[in-house]
């Protein structure tokens, strides 16, 4: 289904950044937080000069209230007839009021950093033909309350754009192999830059500055400042991270071996087809060189496709995005690996100095 937005005519000078306005990022950061764990998305609005593509605006869309929809179900929201009509109405009802109404993307909510997936893919694929710069901001609920927001900015990377064309959206090995296709190059990630106004940086400022109960007295600080220093970096209750991470990371694995239990098959399937087409030749040869000399019509060694029909081969875009996202799973391992074996090293120095 065709997103109804202006189609934007071909650009020479793609955006290699992006811009968030921190009104964004605070919209999408209590919308995927509150729905959490559910997964929801929303669009994002804005302009994209210089190379670079500022979001300035953003808006949910409404969950679905039926109990029985999947989180692939909500992944493909951007997509559904309902949500596409809500678009059309909120943009119709910003316009009134003098907002950006250029659509640049969407938001999406992810549990655990998984977030490649055919949906999201389609999405990016609809958005991109309607304005080429258009991304994708994903939110990663579980890592930001690990004390970092976690958001990252993607869009289909020209491989993938052109792999996708050569096959008619097929990915048949080919095609993947021509356009030397990896699970590394299906997304290409944009660096992210927020921005804030005038009056949130005054804010930031005053929040950061010590509050002291007398004027002048250094030794009288309130410690009352929201962003005092504390010592919630030496927290060591993350296992329970870890612990998941690794339960997705075997079930990832498990889909790949599945997935390649079936490309498998399919390859053995082929080659006795391919086994039964050469015999069927070889008789077919032989049959000609008799005919041939009783003066009979020879039968033609493409007819075997009368006979035997070759097994369609299976999409090989699954695989990757599994491959990928083993290569995330394993990319959390690492970071947060490394954290807590700093954390507990420092603890067991401590603890054996003592």
């Amino acid at each position: 289904m065709s997103l109804p937005v202006t189609v934007l005519p071909e650009l020479t000078t793609p955006t290699f950044s992006v811009v968030l306005d921190s009104g964004v990022l605070l919209k999408l950061s209590k919308h995927t937080s509150e729905a959490f764990p559910a997964t929801v998305c929303g669009l994002l609005l804005g302009l994209d000069a210089d190379s670079v593509l500022q979001v300035t605006h953003a808006f949910p869309f409404p969950s679905s209230e039926s109990s029985s929809s999947s989180s692939d179900d909500a992944a493909a929201a951007p997509r559904s007839k309902s949500n596409l009509r809500y678009q059309a109405d909120m943009i119709r009802s910003l316009k009134e009021v003098n907002i950006e109404t250029n659509p640049v993307g969407y938001y999406v909510s992810s549990y655990m950093g998984g977030f490649f997936n055919q949906s999201l893919v389609d999405n990016l694929l609809a958005y991109q033909n309607a304005n080429p710069n258009s991304i994708v901001l994903v939110h990663d609920v579980t890592r930001s309350s690990q004390g970092s927001v976690s958001l990252k900015a993607y869009r289909l990377s020209a491989e993938f754009l052109a792999t996708n064309k050569a096959s008619n959206g097929k990915f048949n090995s080919e095609s993947v192999v021509k356009n030397n296709l990896t699970y590394l190059d299906i997304l290409q990630e944009l660096p992210i830059s927020i921005k804030n106004s005038h009056l949130a940086t005054v804010l930031l400022q005053q929040l950061d500055s010590p509050t002291f109960a007398k004027k002048g007295d250094p030794s009288s600080i309130v410690p009352s400042s929201t962003l005092s220093p504390n010592f919630d970096s030496l927290e060591l209750s993350i296992d329970p991270y870890l612990e998941k991470n690794v339960e997705l990371l075997l079930e990832s694995v498990d889909e790949y071996y599945a997935e390649q239990g079936t490309f498998n098959y399919f390859q053995r399937q082929l080659a006795r087809e391919q086994a039964k087409i050469q015999q069927w030749i070889q008789k077919t040869r032989s049959e000609n060189a008799l005919r041939e000399k009783s003066k009979l019509p020879l039968v033609s060694e493409d007819d075997w496709q009368k006979h035997y029909k070759l097994p369609t081969e299976p999409s090989r875009l699954d695989n990757l995005l599994i491959s990928a996202q083993i290569d995330q799973y394993a990319s959390q391992l690492e970071e947060y690996g490394s954290v807590t074996s700093s954390k507990l090293f420092a603890i067991q120095n401590g603890l054996s100095s003592n």
